[in-house]
């Protein structure tokens, strides 16, 4: 992973003395290497071991029926032996031969994490092939990991499916671990706002990407947030105009949808902003509020940033001024 270096970061801590060994059962190869036979042999133990892991994996995401059905050994053979899924492990096998890296990269993520959050729990962490159904699988206690879609925007699988290249410049080994631990933060602090408005949208996920910093104190804000490094730039050029217009156009407090989903969706670019511009750029602000309330909150930690729900307290004390 790359990384960048700030001069000074109340987050950038020492956790060398934090406990947080990751393991990543490699679920994707153990598999494709069985027959029906084996598949039913190993079914006990991995309804006991990935539990509601292997329930979601077969019935939402592979979507092959109930877990119990006596039909799933057929389908689980069917689908690891298809041709293109074949080709599709055999290049997540050469990219991704062992996953080292990413277990190092995952530890130091999460024990920051613990770090923080003592009285969370950490995620069991199993790699799988999803045939690009859903880059991640998560459940209460676990996370899948879907390796096939972090093959480098390169990928000719990514040609094939159209994916757009605004998803693709995040499918890369880069883009793992920060995933990982975004998908989870956004699993355990939920909106809890009722009818939000975009000031609350913006203030709650600008508090998951300060996590974030927390997370990966030296690692590159493109990544966090799931930016190219040119729209980055474009970002942090035109905060002060992006900020302007939500004002000018009283933005702020509307509770309309479609009118928040402009500015926190997905896509190519911001709807309503030049078609320079990279998505969600109010998230992007709202982290920059989170960030500048918290540089003038020395006592504030991470948990009570999180149970604060007053996200008009958190502007006003940001004094945020781009």
């Amino acid at each position: 992973m790359a990384w960048s270096c700030k001069e000074t970061n109340r987050l950038d801590i020492d956790v060398s003395q934090t406990e947080a060994d990751i393991s990543i059962e490699r679920w994707d190869q153990e598999l494709f290497e069985l027959t029906p036979v084996s598949m039913r042999k190993h079914h006990p133990r991995w309804k006991q071991e990935y539990g509601n892991l292997y329930t979601r994996y077969i019935e939402d995401v592979l979507q092959m029926g109930s877990v119990d059905d006596s039909n799933l050994f057929a389908h689980l053979r069917a689908f690891t032996t298809d041709v293109t899924i074949a080709e599709v492990q055999a290049q997540t096998q050469e990219t991704y031969p062992v996953l080292d890296k990413l277990e190092e990269e995952l530890e130091g993520g999460w024990k920051h994490f613990v770090y923080h959050f003592p009285d969370k729990e950490i995620p069991a962490h199993t790699s799988l092939i999803t045939g690009f159904s859903a880059p991640l699988v998560l459940t209460e206690h676990g996370v899948g990991i879907s390796l096939e879609m972090y093959l480098g925007e390169d990928c000719l699988f990514y040609d094939y499916l159209q994916f757009p290249m605004y998803l693709r410049q995040r499918m890369n080994a880069d883009h793992l671990a920060p995933s990982v631990l975004k998908a989870w933060l956004e699993t355990e602090f939920a909106m809890e706002v009722e009818s939000p408005s975009l000031l609350d949208v913006m203030i709650h996920e600008g508090k998951v990407l300060y996590c974030m910093d927390a997370m990966f104190p030296t690692g590159h804000d493109s990544v966090k947030i799931g930016y190219s490094a040119k729209q980055l730039e474009w970002a942090k050029q035109h905060t002060e105009q992006v900020w302007a217009h939500l004002i000018d156009q009283e933005l702020l407090f509307s509770t309309d949808a479609a009118q928040i989903g402009k500015f926190t969706n997905d896509g190519p670019f911001t709807t309503d902003l030049v078609k320079e511009s990279p998505a969600r750029m109010g998230i992007y602000l709202g982290w920059q509020i989170v960030r500048a309330y918290m540089d003038r909150q020395p006592d504030i930690d991470l948990p009570k940033l999180m149970a604060t729900n007053d996200h008009q307290h958190i502007l006003n004390e940001s004094k945020f001024k781009p």
